[in-house]
């Protein structure tokens, strides 16, 4: 499980490409910011599988 926390204070939680497509459309519709898969995992922090269980907020 990843986790990322925008500066903004959004979070998401998740499988490895739950996280990428969350934080990607975030970028989009909250920043206007384009990022790659690899920008994304290079932030990723991951997280114990029973602290992540479903806490994915929507963009």
């Amino acid at each position: 499980m990843k986790e990322v926390t925008c500066l903004c204070g959004w979070q998401c939680r998740g499988r490895e490409d739950e996280v990428v497509e969350q934080v990607i459309a975030h970028g989009r519709e909250v920043h206007g910011v384009e990022s790659s898969r690899e920008e994304i995992l290079t932030i990723a922090v991951d997280v114990a599988a029973s602290a992540a269980s479903a806490d994915v907020r929507p963009a």
